[in-house]
């Protein structure tokens, strides 16, 4: 199943090579023209509502499930590599057989692995 995913800023720029790399639609809100550093998480959800993204983050405040986004997939170890969180991902990724099945927040963890 190839995703479309949103990184945010605090997403280190080495998971969304990998990313690409296996095929998925990757874009970084700090790259992203309408966006940026300090953007407000309110027009990071938009946007990737907009474009049908799930969002990458450390950060606990896209973690609500019943928030107003495409979804999000949250890491809150921030000791994890990006290697293993690029692992997680991938794992995560091959237990579900399509995007509707995926829940609203995905928490990566070494659980996973």
């Amino acid at each position: 199943m190839q995703l479309s995913f949103l990184l945010d800023e605090n997403v280190e720029a080495d998971i969304a090579r990998k990313l690409a790399r296996e095929g998925h639609d990757v874009e970084r809100v700090v790259e992203v023209d309408s966006l940026g550093v300090g953007t407000p998480d309110s027009e990071i959800r938009r946007y990737a509502r907009e474009t049908d993204r799930i969002i990458v983050s450390y950060g606990d405040h896209f973690a609500d499930p019943d928030g107003n986004h495409a979804g999000v997939f949250y890491c809150p170890d921030q000791e994890l590599s990006s290697f293993d969180v690029f692992r997680i991902i991938t794992t995560v990724i091959s237990r579900f057989d399509d995007r509707s099945s995926l829940p609203s927040v995905v928490y990566l963890s070494e659980n996973w692995l």
